[in-house]
């Protein structure tokens, strides 16, 4: 099978999606948190599935208006370049990227396929991570372990190059496993890949 780049999930079935609240503090796991230390961000991933939709043109459903909806709630909002498209109008990743933190997120996620993924915070950090070459045999839980793994960044409180190289090299080795929830990988896993000490 020939390697194919991965940066997100560009090109296969995207996970079932939503927005997912996460809390931290600055302790580590098992660590008691001061409450005036938690933070609260507010995921939302753009998850376009066209199957569950009537679109417009077909006189059905425009979902716009509820992507506009949803994304008011939002602290973070990642999907790849269709899904910003649908949510945004917008097909350009940094056009794209800018058109979601006019919601009033404070970082927007677009993943690329095989051109990596941008990160735009509304600080005005940017970071593109390049994309991941891995022999894919299963799309399918690769955003889910970019999604968690993101998440696990946010709560860490790493620095935003960090946290969207991690979740990218996380959903590159689920890419490159048959397994879907059982195929997710150990910190140590990802760690290796960042270091090219191992392949996925």
């Amino acid at each position: 099978r020939p390697k194919v780049a991965y940066g997100g999930s560009g090109g296969s079935p995207p996970p079932r999606g939503g927005a997912a609240n996460v809390k931290a503090g600055r302790g580590g796991i098992g660590e008691a948190r001061p409450p005036q230390a938690t933070r609260t961000a507010t995921v939302f991933d753009l998850d376009w599935r066209p199957m569950f939709w009537k679109t417009a043109a077909g006189g059905g459903e425009d979902p716009r208006p509820h992507y506009d909806t949803a994304l008011r709630h939002a602290t973070v909002a990642v999907g790849n370049i269709d899904e910003v498209e649908i949510a945004t109008g917008k097909r350009d990743p940094l056009t794209a990227a800018h058109a979601l933190l006019a919601y009033g997120l404070e970082l927007a996620v677009v993943k690329q396929g095989p051109k990596g993924v941008l990160a735009l915070h509304r600080d005005g950090t940017t970071v593109e991570a390049p994309p991941v070459p891995v022999e894919v045999l299963n799309g399918l839980g690769a955003g889910d372990a970019f999604g968690g793994a993101l998440c696990h960044g946010l709560l860490s409180g790493w620095d935003l190059d960090r946290t969207i190289r991690y979740a990218n090299a996380a959903g590159a080795i689920v890419a490159s496993r048959l397994a879907c929830s059982s195929a997710m990988p150990y910190p140590p896993e990802v760690e290796a890949l960042l270091d090219g000490t191992t392949g996925p």
